[in-house]
């Protein structure tokens, strides 16, 4: 699925709750927490925000989509209310809903293309294996102590470890540079 399936499927959603009755919360809408966006509706007792945000799921294959969430405010904040001070935090939402896509592919012409978990997972390993058949002429590396001591904060970052087995932790020097592998995760390629 395209991008603009999201957005429609995001459309279908606010449409649900505007057809219960819910309208548009303006003063609670102000500024942003890194969402893509978000959208605040009332039926005069509670707030409902319906917000797209960016997802990253450090896991094998370390998987990248969008989020569609519908949450409750559970702070104090006024429907209606003339003034803008209020402010609902996305991360202190009762979560009602939510719905993930995940990147399966991209390409340049028609940008990012979305799917399940399981489909981005298998794309993942699919990729992942492209780029190992390609790079499997590159020889082992003996690295020098700083050159692991780099490799290590590359893998903790890449992988969101803080123990590290140093003997799992494999460096190839390639044609084009060097790669870093820790348990046959690739986490920097050349």
């Amino acid at each position: 699925m395209k991008y603009a399936e999201i957005n429609k499927r995001y459309t279908e959603i606010v449409a649900e709750y505007m057809a219960k009755g819910y309208t548009v919360n303006t003063t609670t809408m102000g500024g942003s927490q890194g969402e893509i966006a978000h959208l605040d509706l009332t039926d005069g007792h509670e707030i409902i925000r319906i917000l797209i945000e960016r997802i990253h799921e450090w896991t094998a294959t370390s998987l990248d989509g969008v989020e569609i969430i519908v949450g409750r405010a559970t702070a104090a904040v006024k429907p209606n209310h003339s003034e803008d001070r209020e402010t609902i935090w996305n991360n202190r939402l009762e979560i009602i809903s939510q719905e993930r896509f995940y990147e399966v592919g991209a390409d340049r012409r028609h940008g990012k293309f979305y799917g399940t978990q399981e489909e981005a997972t298998k794309a993942n390993e699919v990729r992942f294996r492209r780029w190992e058949a390609r790079h499997s002429h590159e020889k082992a590396w003996s690295p020098t102590e700083p050159m692991m001591e780099v490799a290590k904060r590359i893998v903790r970052s890449r992988l969101g470890l803080k123990r590290i087995c140093q003997g799992d932790i494999r460096i190839c020097k390639g044609k084009n540079g060097y790669a870093v592998y820790y348990r046959n995760k690739a986490c920097h390629p050349c």
